[in-house]
């Protein structure tokens, strides 16, 4: 009989109660005892002892029997003589009802009669610290009692009882588990299997068979072993009997094994990483010692699957490149390592997978499509976006992934070379007729031309970035306008592109940028011409005039400098300039270096736009030139500078000769320079610049507020990203054109600027609902906030040519609207035709894209 004192003490009180004098109370004790010698009964001390013998007994007996007293008597009654039944309570030993006394400790007053038949119940129920049943619960269940000893089991009060927690239990507890007698196991077991399926019965098996510290790790293999790709495997059929003695001979079906799977992948994702690596390197010696380390692939967690689903992309990739006519196998393998649940933190694969299925669909779009013949819209709208891709393909792993990846980006590269040639061709001829080229704006006229205008009307920050590419703005555009800033651009005779001086160094192109004219020279020269220019010195107080910071000036223990701060931060600082010199450094660095830019890669840059949005400052961010990057590029011998040489001799293979009074008035003579990235006069580096191709001569400038419209003048600029950088599988089929119609393609924005609402014929459905009395009805109820006519036309055409499935920025560029507006327009288009709450037109915020179902919308509207 195993009972507290402290229960022992409440039996006896109630035998006290109905005591009329004060009694001796000895009770049926077959075991020692081994509490106190004294109980706390109803407030008061009574005396405890145990006796193994008569002659013990009648000693007890024979002394003072004026105060109550407790005799623990391991005696059979049958040997007590009558003169000692006659001297203790009721003449007889006491038995304690351990039921009575279960259903006290609970406050029930019923208890299930299935427990009587299991002769230790009782006393494992009284062992367990469970709490008092609520006042509404009268009776002990049999699934309440088994669950108040699972908890004791395994050391958890208010055990749940769900596989989720069985798991915890055995990984933690297992050795509890195993402390229990073997017939109180089967029962708990036979239990647990009844409630929660054969799941538990693995999970138990597991721990029984020593293997419950490695229960997370068991399910993670059995994701790959019970994986629905999985069954005609040999080599995994194979495996699961091999894990069978690990389960304790049991053999999972395969809807436990999946089951399984799902709880360890749930747990694993709730811990941290340290915790997580242990669990996933014990799976992984499991997979190991079973012979299937090559199937690792079927894992959703494993780092090794994601390295696996790395090199199946490369074959994919290979495949394609044998055969272009199809991009649906790297598509697929694209979207299996995305499909990886757990890559590890800072791991490029997500992002080297996305990369190479953007390069695919172009390159599959260019087999399909003619090249545009204007060099420079075809950089500005696919070749900077391929640069932005190929940039973040440097230092691709794995090894077979790498392998193939270089070849498409051979690819590309000998695909561009004509078109390289072709603008070195054409910037040459310009050059020597001193002509300029069209839609490309030189640098040293963007001061007057994009800087003055501004700051005539607004405080401004000019950020030149030296060395950024096209590529590399794009990137840092992106984070400035997930951060809210708006970029614009003027209305009229905007440019498409700032050119670069030839040479595209610094010294020539950075100080005719900032100079506002032809100009070659250290930083000190930029500063004295940039701060006496007439046309930003106009703009300011004389008290305040432009200011120009290079690196010394504001970058303080690598932290934006005092002075930089209380310049931005003063109103009737009118114009300050800011060079930044974190791409041109990073292009010094050796080769093998890889930076993804973005606006936190940059401090300063971010220090300065904070600062600048702080005090309402509009932001010019531009650059003096581009840059190409180290690819096994050729050596060539020269003196000058990594990328342009003395005009001495004939141009060899990948080079041409410039001149005329832009190069003349830089140089003093001709120049011979490089129309190819392949070719370089320095030691290898990350990168170079002073060449004309593409990437070094079309320089990037944008125009970006923080809030406010910049009024006439202006209108939002909006980042098109071509198509084949979105992915498009998942776009809604849309209804087909009426055969009699010719669909036309949707109009693209156009400098000068477009009428506001112009737009290509709609589609049927279109002009149904803009004539449907229900829409009419919905304008009513809306009032002056619904969207007129045109307007809902222009959003309902932009949303269906694109498949029903169609990005914020697209949307906003078919009605020429700032970003910043756009999430109001969207929810009155909203209002208007998500009809009782029915989501016709739906946003995902996670992508920003808006999506419409046409189906739901044709019943809603009776279309």
């Amino acid at each position: 009989m195993s009972l507290t004192a402290q229960q022992l003490a409440n039996h006896v009180g109630r035998a006290l109660e109905m005591a009329r004098e004060p009694a001796v109370f000895a009770y049926a004790w077959p075991q020692p005892w081994v509490g106190s010698d004294a109980l706390t009964v109803q407030g008061q001390q009574m005396p405890v002892r145990y006796c193994d013998s008569v002659l013990q007994i009648r000693e007890e007996l024979s002394g003072d029997l004026t105060r109550p007293a407790v005799l623990l008597v391991s005696v059979p009654e049958t040997q007590l003589g009558q003169d000692v039944l006659a001297r203790i309570f009721r003449q007889r030993l006491l038995h304690v009802d351990r039921w009575q006394m279960l259903a006290d400790s609970l406050g029930v007053k019923h208890i299930d009669p299935r427990l009587f038949a299991i002769s230790w119940m009782a006393d494992a129920l009284l062992n367990c610290a469970g709490d008092r049943r609520p006042a509404s619960v009268t009776a002990l269940t049999y699934d309440d009692a088994l669950a108040l000893c699972l908890g004791a089991v395994f050391g958890r009060e208010g055990l749940q009882i769900d596989l989720e927690t069985l798991q915890s239990c055995c990984e933690r507890s297992a050795a509890l588990w195993l402390a229990q007698a073997p017939e109180r196991r089967t029962l708990y077991r036979q239990f647990l299997v009844t409630k929660l399926g054969s799941v538990a019965d693995a999970l138990l098996g597991a721990t029984e068979a020593g293997f419950g510290a490695a229960i997370l790790g068991l399910g993670l293999v059995c994701e790959v072993l019970y994986h629905p790709d999985a069954a005609s495997v040999a080599e995994i059929r194979d495996a699961r009997v091999r894990l069978e003695p690990r389960l304790g001979g049991l053999r999972l079906k395969e809807a436990d094994g999946r089951r399984w799977s799902e709880l360890a992948r749930a747990e694993l994702l709730r811990r941290d990483d340290s915790a997580r690596q242990d669990v996933l390197k014990l799976a992984f010696a499991v997979l190991r010692d079973l012979g299937v380390t090559e199937h690792a692939v079927l894992s959703s967690v494993l780092p090794e699957s994601l390295e696996q689903r790395l090199e199946a992309l490369g074959e994919a990739l290979r495949g394609f490149l044998k055969s272009s006519a199809s991009t649906q196998g790297v598509d697929s393998a694209v979207q299996f390592v995305l499909d990886h649940g757990l890559t590890p933190k800072g791991h490029p694969g997500p992002q080297i997978a996305t990369m190479v299925a953007r390069l695919v669909r172009r390159e599959a779009s260019v087999a399909q499509t003619a090249v545009s013949g204007d060099l420079v819209d075809d950089y500005l709208q696919h070749g900077a976006w391929e640069d932005w891709a190929r940039r973040c393909l440097r230092g691709t792993r794995p090894e077979s992934l790498a392998r193939a990846v270089s070849k498409l980006l051979d690819r590309i590269e000998e695909r561009r070379l004509e078109q390289d040639h072709q603008f070195a061709t054409q910037l040459a001829q310009a050059a020597a007729h001193a002509s300029s080229m069209p839609r490309l704006l030189p640098i040293e006229s963007a001061l007057s031309t994009l800087v003055a205008p501004l700051t005539a009307r607004f405080p401004v920050t000019w950020i030149v970035l030296d060395g950024m590419s096209w590529d590399v703005y794009l990137a840092l555009t992106t984070t400035l306008a997930e951060q809210g800033w708006e970029s614009w651009q003027p209305a009229t005779d905007a440019p498409s592109s700032v050119l670069a001086t030839v040479p595209s160094v610094t010294e020539c192109s950075r100080a005719s940028l900032l100079a506002g004219s032809l100009l070659r020279g250290p930083a000190a020269n930029e500063k004295s011409a940039f701060e006496a220019h007439p046309l930003l010195r106009r703009s300011g107080r004389g008290s305040h005039p432009p200011r120009l910071l290079h690196k010394a000036q504001m970058d303080e223990r690598q932290q934006l400098s005092v002075e930089a701060s209380k310049l931005l931060a003063d109103p009737d600082q009118r114009v300050v300039g800011i060079v930044i010199n974190a791409i041109d450094d990073a292009l010094a660095k050796s080769e093998q270096m890889r930076i993804d830019w973005d606006l936190e890669s940059i401090p300063l840059l971010a220090s300065v736009l904070d600062q600048s949005r702080l005090a309402g400052r509009v932001v010019l961010l531009s650059s003096d030139h581009g840059h190409v990057l180290e690819r096994h590029s050729e050596y060539r011998r020269a003196n000058d500078s990594e990328r342009w040489r003395s005009a001495g001799g004939e141009p060899g293979d990948g080079e041409i000769r410039i001149g005329g009074a832009r190069v003349r008035a830089l140089i003093g003579s001709d120049i011979i320079v490089p129309w190819t990235e392949r070719l370089r006069y320095a030691n290898k580096k990350n990168g170079y610049h002073g060449g004309v191709t593409r990437q070094e001569m079309l320089v990037p400038f944008g125009i970006w507020s923080f809030g406010p419209l910049l009024g006439e003048g202006y209108v939002p600029q909006l980042q098109n990203r071509p198509h084949w950088w979105e992915d498009d599988r998942r776009q809604i089929v849309r209804e087909a054109p009426p055969a009699r119609v010719a669909r036309q393609a949707p109009r693209l924005p156009q400098m000068p600027q477009p009428d506001l609402f112009s737009a290509p014929r709609a589609t049927r459905w279109v002009d149904q609902l803009l004539a449907s009395p229900t829409l009419a009805r919905q304008r009513e109820k809306i009032g002056r906030l619904a969207l007129e006519d045109e307007r809902l036309r222009a959003l309902l055409d932009c949303i269906d040519e694109r498949g029903g499935r169609v990005s914020l920025d697209q949307l906003a560029a078919s009605v020429q609207l700032p970003m910043l507006r756009m999430r109001g327009v969207v929810s009155t288009l909203q209002r208007m035709v998500n009809l009782d709450g029915f989501q016709v037109i739906a946003v995902e915020q996670a992508t920003n894209t808006v999506t419409i179902d046409l189906a739901l919308l044709r019943t809603q509207f009776e279309l």
